[in-house]
């Protein structure tokens, strides 16, 4: 028998600044569903005011449990979260974003109903003060196959497990690797193709804020390679399905960092996957973005120098 129905999984590393509008945002979020659902609070390694917020929110409340870590790693930490939960589904909400208002009732009612191995919703991302209006939910099912093409494509969903709510009989078969960054798009193709019941809405509760400089978006070569092993799974697991689309990620991830990628000794490996394209059928292909046949061109001229 099922503990709760979700599982909401915070995470946070120095995020007081914005934690307790987090919080309250969940709180509300769920609303009348609040006891059938358990909040797993993690704080990594902070050193300002997160771990006083999450044990002050965590009293009294018999469904919030609070940890205190230092692995000081995002993929440890999701593993870790994903470990201790309790819920029937499990969802995610980064310490310095917010749920919409009351939003989790019909999520949690639309599990309960069409008990999916995932369901996918649309990240809101605000900038500045401005919050869009509360959008009801507008699931529908796709097939596996329809999923990987959409990720692959990169416009309608991408691989963050924020505003995802996955069962975590699901997850729990699909570690997350020992990355500092990049640990959802090594795992998110495995659990794509795990899940055979899956239901997607152009609307969703999570309120993705941009706040300026994240893990992902402060580039070093040490986040560069990570990013290259998690291409390499891609490729692992999805093997030569979606051949083209795949390596429009190969054309992004060149076309981004190719002046530290020239300088690697075994960067061989990662001009074959732009070798290897047959140009013609690729500039015709249907499916491929009018921006990617573009670079592809590009990132050929640019490897021959290597």
């Amino acid at each position: 028998m099922k503990l709760y129905d979700l599982s909401v999984i915070v995470t946070a590393h120095n995020c007081a600044q914005y934690l307790t509008s987090c919080l309250d945002s969940i709180k509300v979020a769920l609303g009348e569903k609040f006891s059938q659902c358990e909040i797993v609070l993690i704080n990594d390694s902070s050193t300002d005011a997160t771990p006083a917020i999450f044990q002050a929110f965590a009293a009294g409340q018999n469904n919030v449990v609070c940890f205190d870590v230092a692995f000081k790693n995002i993929g440890t930490v999701r593993n870790f979260g994903v470990s201790q939960a309790r819920g029937e589904y499990i969802t995610m909400v980064d310490g310095d974003d917010q749920l919409q208002p009351e939003s989790l009732i019909e999520i949690i009612e639309f599990l309960n109903h069409h008990e999916p191995d995932m369901l996918i919703t649309k990240l809101m991302e605000i900038r500045g003060d401005i919050i869009p209006p509360s959008l009801p939910l507008l699931a529908k099912s796709i097939t596996t196959t329809t999923a990987i093409k959409k990720y692959l494509i990169h416009q309608e969903f991408q691989a963050h497990f924020i505003g995802k709510f996955i069962k975590r009989s699901v997850l729990l078969r699909c570690k997350f690797p020992n990355y500092i960054c990049y640990e959802d798009s090594f795992v998110f193709p495995e659990l794509l193709k795990s899940c055979k019941k899956i239901y997607i809405s152009p609307t969703g509760p999570y309120m993705y804020f941009k706040h300026g400089n994240t893990l992902s978006s402060d580039i070093d070569e040490e986040k560069i390679k990570l990013c290259k092993q998690g291409l390499d799974q891609m490729s692992l697991v999805l093997k030569e399905e979606y051949k083209f689309l795949q390596v429009c990620h190969w054309i992004e991830f060149i076309n981004r960092n190719h002046l530290t990628i020239s300088k690697w000794k075994d960067r061989n490996s990662i001009k074959q996957n732009i070798e290897d394209v047959d140009t013609l059928p690729f500039l015709l292909h249907p499916a491929i973005r009018i921006s990617y046949k573009r670079k592809l061109i590009k990132v050929k001229k640019l490897i021959r120098s290597w």
